[in-house]
């Protein structure tokens, strides 16, 4: 393969990343474990755990999970399944930690102000430095 055909074109592949709250499982109350829920798969901090064509991956909040393509990606039918596979794995984990993930976009009662964690580890002053230009609290 000639190098210039290595490379995608425009519509030829997506990489498509869905965001999730981490809730307790009974009051539906933010959670902010994403740190220990990726250590309890990874066996240390991580940011990233790959499970085949999905990876899961820290956010901004700890109380936000992400999954993400591990690669770009044409088979947007397969990716669908891929990311239904991976929302069952990620809540039947989630129930060792009594929580699930949020099944709406928006938290109803959340209080950013109050209840909003920044991960702490890799990359936390990137996260703070972020969160102190453009107030991260207030788009809970």
């Amino acid at each position: 393969m000639k190098a210039e055909e290595s490379h995608l074109h425009l519509f030829q592949a997506y990489g498509i990343e869905l965001e999730y709250m981490i809730v307790d499982v009974e009051t539906l109350d933010v959670k902010p474990i994403a740190d220990e829920v990726l250590k309890s798969l990874a066996g240390e901090i991580t940011s990233d755990v790959t499970f085949g064509n999905v990876t899961w991956s820290n956010e901004l909040a700890l109380h936000v999970i992400e999954l993400k393509c591990t690669a770009p990606t044409g088979d947007l039918i397969q990716l669908a399944e891929d990311f239904m596979d991976a929302v069952q794995q990620m809540n039947r984990v989630l129930a060792e930690f009594k929580a699930q993930l949020m099944p709406t976009a928006a938290h109803p009662w959340m209080d950013p102000e109050t209840e909003t964690v920044r991960w702490p580890h890799d990359n936390a002053e990137i996260y703070a430095t972020y969160d102190r230009i453009f107030d991260c609290k207030g788009h809970g």
